[in-house]
């Protein structure tokens, strides 16, 4: 979908493509954790610039402008201690085929740290995308943990992760030959659940607001998605 023509090409260096994906990422990092995934998605297009990206780009302000009065919500009454979420897609980049790690914490019944992330190497399994992800979100519990310690004192942060193989691979001390390519850096996973930093456990795939961070959802799904966030009007 990028220019293939110098004629296209020109016309593209008029339109302030990378000037709106800036504005747009600023959001997505500060107080719209539901465009995190779409403009991830754009971005990747700064230096090759085609009319559909443009088109995409306008698509997500227009989005942003019928959702204005949408803002993160915290309250008492909702869940008192931190939780964190990680996801990934697999496969998900069609061009190089690698996957995205989203995670994303929430206090009081909002996001208060989310983040979108193309995986650096190629994922063989679903499983393993998970895990990669899951040792990403970890690596942020980590400070999220020494933090809240300040405050409210040591407590383990619990993770939840919808992918079954993964949770058995972090918690698993044993050796396992299938699972023996997995780069070793990612394996601390391990030591810091034995630390008893983190918490590792299972949610339904229905009820991760994490998934809204690895892949584009359909209307009424990106509905009940940003609710689980705290995001609402």
């Amino acid at each position: 979908m990028s220019p293939t023509t110098q004629e296209e090409i020109r016309e593209m260096k008029q339109i302030p493509y990378q000037e709106a994906v800036g504005c747009l990422t600023y959001l997505a990092q500060a107080t719209r954790p539901d465009i995190s995934f779409a403009v991830n998605q754009v971005s990747k297009f700064n230096a090759n610039t085609g009319r559909n990206h443009w088109t995409a780009v306008k698509r997500i302000i227009r989005y942003l402008r019928g959702t204005h009065s949408n803002r993160l919500t915290y309250s008492k009454e909702n869940c008192t201690y931190l939780v964190g979420f990680t996801d990934a897609d697999w496969g998900g980049e069609p061009d190089s085929r690698k996957s995205t790690t989203g995670y994303v914490f929430t206090f009081m019944g909002g996001a208060v740290s989310w983040n979108v992330k193309r995986q650096p190497t190629v994922a063989l399994s679903s499983c393993e995308a998970e895990y990669i992800a899951l040792s990403r979100t970890v690596k942020e519990a980590l400070w999220w943990h020494q933090f809240q310690s300040q405050i409210f004192g040591v407590q383990k942060i619990p993770i939840r992760c919808d992918n079954q193989s993964a949770i058995c691979i972090a918690q698993n001390q044993g050796y396992n030959p299938r699972t023996k390519h997995l780069d070793i850096k990612y394996h601390f996973v391990r030591d810091v659940l034995d630390q008893g930093v983190v918490e590792l456990g299972y949610v339904n795939t229905k009820q991760q607001p994490a998934d809204g961070f690895t892949k584009a959802l359909v209307n009424q799904k990106l509905k009940e998605n940003i609710k689980l966030i705290g995001f609402v009007a």
